[in-house]
């Protein structure tokens, strides 16, 4: 079956630098909250209140620009749906980035040692992080993708998924999913027991994006960069005043949480475009790094994967993360976010140098990798 490549004109360098830039603050912020001394940080007061709420930016601006992306990259077929060779291929990629979410929170050594697990083990392993969401997410985002014939009508969908899971949000939190659910499924809808990304309202996040790039992807060239130049900034302006709004005018119900309050979600999608609106105008500066800047931008979950290990080590044995976690001065814990920052991409350049110099790297890599995952689980 032929296929038809939905990517109009270039590749946004705007969405790649946005995620790019939430990649190094994600990196920097797990770096200083896991070594900063508890007393050093005063979330309540200035700069780290600022710091905290640019934190909570991170997961939302690589859940809108992945989607957002997925929608220029992705490949229809001549009925209009998704094509099989782009579903197979978002699958795989969706059920490798569960696996590594699961693997780095292994509740023990060994396989023959998983009926020996204490229960707070495995409400640790339950907890639903940002790789968990990603996963299930994108699987839901490929199955839409595959049941719409125009990008129009993926858009439409998208948004109405988006807004329904940012409504609904304190509504689901409201329930004691795990008084009804198994332990693995309530953490997908409840922060009860630690779960940091709840599919509501989070998911929604990257079908919003789906909805941006779906919106994006109608204009010419042209009418794309005149947006990303000025009308960015207003739609931004406005989603932000409209989400404000909305937070005063429920912020005294009870159920409506301030943390899920639907007026939050949109207020944080203005703050996102506008970011956005600004990477449009940084990008300029750095055009003649573009095709490097993309490189690490596409690798954005590899980074995310590789500075946990560095930072925090694996089931089998620790960083200095977990070594000494919140022992450190702000002086050493700078310090090592930026040598987290530095050595993370360094490795991905590594990566990319074996895999051009030598054709069996690539190959040699994976089994590799999955030799000692096998080793570690066995033995």
């Amino acid at each position: 079956m032929s296929t038809l490549n939905t990517k109009k004109g270039n590749r946004l360098f705007a969405l790649d630098l946005a995620r790019l830039m939430a990649m190094l603050m994600m990196m920097q912020g797990h770096t200083i909250d896991a070594l900063v001394q508890p007393q050093l940080l005063n979330l309540n007061e200035y700069p780290w209140n600022i710091w905290q709420f640019m934190r909570g930016l991170t997961a939302p601006i690589f859940l809108i620009v992945s989607g957002t992306v997925h929608v220029f990259a992705m490949k229809r077929n001549e009925l209009g749906a998704m094509s099989e060779e782009t579903r197979k291929r978002r699958m795989n990629w969706a059920w490798i980035i569960l696996l590594c979410g699961y693997m780095l929170v292994f509740p023990a050594n060994r396989l023959i040692d998983l009926p020996f697990v204490q229960e707070d083990a495995w409400a640790l392993f339950f907890q639903v992080n940002i790789l968990q969401l990603t996963a299930f997410t994108l699987m839901a985002i490929v199955w839409l993708s595959t049941h719409t014939y125009s990008v129009k009508a993926l858009g439409i969908r998208s948004g109405i998924i988006a807004m329904s899971m940012f409504c609904l949000a304190p509504i689901v939190h409201s329930i004691h999913w795990f008084d009804i659910l198994p332990g693995f499924f309530a953490g997908f809808l409840s922060s009860e027991r630690g779960s940091l990304f709840p599919f509501f309202p989070t998911s929604g996040f990257m079908f919003l994006g789906v909805a941006f790039g779906s919106y994006l992807y109608a204009m010419s060239d042209e009418e794309r960069t005149s947006f990303m130049k000025k009308g960015i900034f207003l739609l931004g302006c406005m989603l932000i005043i409209g989400g404000v709004a909305f937070y005063q005018a429920t912020y005294h119900f009870a159920l409506i949480m301030e943390y899920l309050n639907p007026g939050s979600m949109v207020m944080r999608t203005g703050i996102i475009l506008i970011f956005i609106g600004i990477c449009s105008y940084i990008g300029r500066a750095l055009s003649r790094f573009e095709h490097r800047l993309v490189f690490f931008s596409s690798k954005s979950l590899h980074i995310y994967i590789l500075h946990l290990v560095l930072l925090y080590g694996t089931p089998w044995f620790p960083s200095f993360g977990r070594i000494f976690m919140h022992e450190a001065s702000l002086e050493i814990a700078a310090l090592c976010a930026l040598g987290i920052v530095l050595i993370t991409p360094s490795l991905l350049l590594v990566d990319q140098y074996l895999r051009m110099r030598l054709f069996y790297a690539h190959a040699t890599i994976k089994y590799t990798l999955i030799a000692m995952l096998a080793y570690a689980l066995i033995v």
